[in-house]
């Protein structure tokens, strides 16, 4: 009888995969494990289909043989870098510590994905950030595996800054002068959540360094338009030491 079952199962498994069209290579067919202490047979994969997903198509396949039958979805590093990289870019996140990583942690990263299928980076921007992550935590414990604590630990530790400067992303303008000022303006939003200072803050600060790059310069002169009357006669001065600079290059 346990033969029979086991082998229902494995055929189970198998059809699942092929269901929701589970890459073997990215997230692993579906398999049926057994826990001798347990006497339990669990389902698992990774990334994919939810836990309700699978669960309902494998009641509704082989009803009888899916009784008992417990469901466990396992969280690839990339997919966990990308909850960890969400977290820290949600306001509500922020708003209760995300500095020190306090929130940002495994159980917190499998609840985020929960009820998500088939998690993905949205843009080009987080799929190099999720890159940056990996890559990082590789080197510092030299070896091809990202623990999900390991993970944690960097964006609560290094942040999300720092990982960005080492992707071809290109910054805006308001990014740029955020990235260059942020030491001294706005250092903890951007280090972990990627928060620019404010246009007016951000202009200031280039308006009142002597030493602002002709780059800085012209990044600042861009959030002009979406500032008051009252930058006219600084915007002024910036494009007239911008022609300077040029002039001298």
């Amino acid at each position: 009888m346990a033969f029979s079952r086991a082998a229902r199962l494995r055929r189970l498994a198998r059809t699942l995969t092929e269901q929701f069209s589970l890459d073997h290579h990215k997230h692993g067919q579906v398999e049926a494990e057994y826990s001798v202490p347990t006497r339990e047979w669990t389902f698992v994969w990774t990334d994919g289909p939810t836990v309700d997903q699978v669960r309902e198509a494998s009641r509704e396949a082989e009803p009888e043989a899916a009784e008992g039958l417990r469901y466990e979805r396992r969280l690839s590093q990339e997919t966990v870098a990308l909850g960890a990289i969400r977290m820290a870019l949600t306001p509500a996140t922020a708003a209760t510590g995300v500095g020190n990583g306090s929130r940002i942690c495994p159980s917190a990263i499998e609840t985020l994905w929960q009820n998500v299928s088939r998690p993905s980076p949205r843009t080009d921007r987080e799929r190099a950030l999720v890159y940056a992550v990996i890559v990082q935590v590789h080197n510092d414990h030299r070896r091809n595996q990202a623990h999900d604590y390991e993970i944690c630990e960097l964006l609560g530790g290094t942040g999300l800054a720092p990982l960005l400067r080492r992707t071809s992303v290109l910054l805006s303008p308001i990014e740029i002068l955020t990235d260059h000022y942020a030491p001294s303006h706005a250092h903890l939003a951007w280090k972990y959540r990627l928060t620019p200072m404010t246009a007016p803050d951000a202009f200031r600060a280039v308006h009142a360094d002597p030493k602002a790059s002709p780059e800085l310069i012209a990044a600042a002169l861009t959030l002009v338009p979406a500032l008051t009357g009252t930058f006219d006669t600084a915007a002024s001065e910036l494009r007239a030491r911008l022609q300077e600079l040029k002039g001298t290059a």
